[in-house]
């Protein structure tokens, strides 16, 4: 596929996630779908949390009419000009992608479903975090048994399931708790899965994983439309576990090492986490904090990345682009990995992004040595 065939996918997932959101939140209103204000809250008036459910139905609408249009053409034998005939083998590869996974893509669907509903019930009665954990683990269960997993060059099944939970896990989390201010987590997903499509498209040309990606991206950036400060419409915890845990399969589903051929580079295999280093370090930093000041770590508070940029003096706008720029300034590195034969050029890139987030928390940690140091003057 062309690069303009990509841009079309992300256009479609755009025009519909643009059109379903106003729709989303005049629906909010009327069910009680809003988050209002509170401690842990920086807006100041109730706002609508239906913003994942235009995401949702988007990317649904979007795989749902392309590949019904796509089987109808071809079962129509629709022949047309030598043009139209070049382009309608093209799509044949992606329609074909798509049946190739068929299993695969109906455990994304299932699993997405799943945390979306659990999302829903949550942004309207509330839930305990252990029941939305125990949803993303039967999440990760039907992605293993949709033959979804991470092998790593393991062939131990329980090692696979685990390392497969994990992942699903630790990234539906990451993002779910990204979600603490205007257009940052919609923001660095749909960077990634552009990085993602991009990056699935150089290294194997899997088509379908590329436009799915794109199209997700799309989804999403016509929700940020009204989700950028000061947002009109939140995605709420539906919207921002679809989106992490669709972010998190993609991954997994996709394929970074080919065996046997000239892209056959194990360095490839880190490249999600290179591109999610954001969100990783997002979560682990504020567990981090949050056990060093012995408090539960499902416990919210204001000590994200985001909150601690704030802290040093950036506004609300500047720590949300701050972050979407870290996102893909490190998130870019990873294209470079399939390519780097030598493991000198991969210790390169991952040493390069380690240093990026300890540079980060240097400039953090002055930050409070100096208003430590304040208070003892005073």
């Amino acid at each position: 596929m062309k690069w303009y065939h990509f841009f079309i996918v992300f256009f479609q997932g755009f025009l519909f996630s643009i059109i379903l959101t106003p729709i989303m939140k005049w629906m909010a209103s009327v069910l009680g779908f809003l988050d209002h204000p509170g401690e842990r809250k920086v807006h100041m008036q109730p706002k609508p949390l239906l913003g994942g459910a235009a995401i949702y139905l988007s990317i649904v609408l979007v795989v749902g009419l392309d590949l019904y249009i796509l089987d109808w053409i071809f079962n129509n034998d629709l022949a047309g000009t030598h043009w139209l005939k070049k382009e309608l083998n093209v799509l044949a590869l992606w329609a074909a992608g798509a049946v190739h996974i068929k299993e695969q893509l109906l455990g994304l669907w299932a699993g997405g479903t799943v945390l979306f509903i659990i999302g829903l019930i949550d942004d309207r009665c509330g839930m305990n975090p252990l029941i939305k954990l125990i949803g993303q683990m039967i999440a990760a269960i039907i992605l293993y048994a949709a033959n979804i997993q991470i092998a790593l060059f393991i062939n131990q099944p329980i090692i696979n399931f685990l390392l497969t939970m994990g992942w699903i896990v630790l990234i539906t989390n990451s993002f779910n708790l990204l979600d603490n201010m205007d257009g940052l987590s919609g923001g660095v997903a749909m960077i990634a899965l552009i990085l993602l499509g991009i990056s699935t498209h150089l290294v194997s040309q899997q088509v379908f994983m590329s436009a799915i990606s794109f199209a997700l991206a799309g989804s999403i950036a016509g929700f940020l439309r009204y989700n950028i400060h000061p947002s009109k419409i939140f995605m709420g915890d539906a919207g921002s576990l679809f989106v992490g845990y669709s972010v998190a399969t993609l991954t997994v589903m996709s394929t970074f090492y080919l065996s046997g051929t000239e892209n056959a580079v194990s360095w490839s295999v880190v490249m999600p986490v290179v591109i999610l280093a954001v969100p990783i370090f997002d979560t682990l930093s504020v567990i981090f904090i949050r056990i060093k000041n012995g408090k539960p770590i499902y416990l919210g508070d204001k000590n994200h990345f985001s909150h601690r940029l704030v802290a040093l003096g950036m506004s609300h706008r500047r720590a949300v682009f701050f972050i979407h720029l870290v996102t893909l300034c490190v998130g870019s590195a990873a294209l470079v990995l399939p390519v780097i034969y030598e493991p000198f050029g991969a210790y390169v890139v991952l040493t390069q992004t380690i240093l990026f987030f300890m540079i980060i928390v240097m400039l953090e940690n002055i930050k409070n040595h100096s208003s430590h140091s304040s208070d003892k003057r005073k």
